[in-house]
């Protein structure tokens, strides 16, 4: 058949010649598997050229553009969340450990580039938001402790409440992909790089933007519970 105009433009031959063909797969969660992980190359790809625009559109002081943007980047999220979601359901831990024995020693997704990279874009935001507080003589809690429908503030507000969502997603994923790795390989197993879960738990446990969630906790420092 044919190659159309649709498939030229994707250059899909050789897209899915990266693909291993059906009858050279070690077990059909292979194809979850290994499909799985490349969509989320791609889906990096494109929260990074997102991360990249929100940077501009803050430099620029498009604020709502930026807050826009940083929806839709977190959304992406919310789709690899679901990838692993339906790995956990789809994987069966036997064929994880043949698919385990030809992956290669130490490879694992914490070794893609792209997903440091939106890491890295990620944080690059926190000093610009920072740069805009300061100029406004404003601090994150004063910010919280706003009443959303004051005047004044409403672009910083629904940015602050952007990035929060943002992060939030990056955590679920985290979460979700932990639950993935003790689904296949157990909590107690080392895993492709060498160490064990713990290693992974502690590594999650690192927010993007941790003074955001510790000036949540400076609401409550002087809180007493109604008598």
């Amino acid at each position: 058949m044919a190659e159309t105009a649709y498939e030229r433009y994707l250059s899909a031959d050789k897209m899915l010649s990266f693909q291993k063909k059906e009858e050279d797969l070690i077990c059909d969660g292979e194809r979850d598997f290994q499909g799985v992980q490349q969509e989320a190359e791609f889906i990096w790809t494109r929260i990074n050229l997102m991360l990249k625009r929100i940077n501009e559109k803050l430099q620029a002081s498009d604020v709502w553009e930026a807050v826009d943007l940083l929806g839709q980047a977190a959304n992406l999220w919310g789709g690899l969340t679901q990838k692993s979601q339906e790995l956990l359901m789809r994987l069966w831990p036997n064929d994880f450990l043949k698919i385990r024995k030809i992956i290669g020693e130490g490879a694992s997704t914490a070794d893609s580039p792209r997903y440091h990279e939106s890491e890295r874009l990620a944080r690059s935001l926190w000093p610009l938001f920072e740069k805009r507080l300061a100029k406004y003589s404003l601090t994150i809690p004063k910010l919280l402790q706003e009443e959303p429908d004051d005047t004044g503030h409403h672009d910083m507000q629904a940015l602050l409440k952007a990035m929060m969502w943002y992060d939030y997603r990056v955590q679920e994923f985290a979460i979700a992909h932990l639950y993935l790795v003790f689904g296949v390989i157990g909590d107690r197993t080392a895993g492709l790089k060498g160490g064990t879960t713990d290693f992974l738990i502690n590594r999650y446990n690192s927010y993007l933007f941790p003074k955001l969630w510790d000036s949540i906790n400076s609401l409550y420092v002087d809180f007493k519970p109604s008598q």
